[in-house]
Formats: structure tokens, sequence, C-alpha cells
């Protein structure tokens, strides 16, 4: 059995963060609910970037058809 051809694909996206507070902590309640820490989870976190990586990037997601290999994020000031 031949295995399936594997696709993939780059999504880019620019995100407006409005309350940095509410992303921050939005990211540590997450973090706990993936089985971390606070204190695994503050020695991961450098910052916003890392926030918005925690709540998007869920890795695998069962009978989606698709796992996140490698996700990243950079802050810009505008």
């Amino acid at each position: 059995m031949n295995a399936p051809i594997r696709t993939t694909l780059v999504f880019t996206a620019d995100l407006a963060v409005f309350y940095k507070a509410a992303l921050q902590h939005a990211a540590m309640a997450r973090a706990l609910e993936d089985g971390l820490s606070e204190a695994e989870w503050a020695s991961m976190r450098v910052g916003l970037s890392d926030d918005l990586v925690m709540l998007l990037d869920p890795g695998l997601m069962v009978g989606a058809g698709f796992e996140i290999l490698q996700s990243a994020c950079g802050e810009s000031a505008q």
C-alpha cells in the first residue's frame, strides 16, 4: 500500500493584539490545560509571540487530516 501524498501548506496571518494582558492570560490558561505548570510555561515563554503560538498551534488535530509541523511568530511595532 502506498503512503498518502503529503502536501505542505504555509499559512500567514497578520494579527493585531488589542489587549496584551488578556492574550498572556489566555495562553497561560491553555498551557495549564495542556499539562504544563505555571513554572514550566514561564520558563518557555519569551513574550507575546509565544502566547500567540500557544493559543493558535494545537499541533495534531485528531481526525482533521493535518498536523502543524512548525510554527513561529514574530513581533513588529506599529
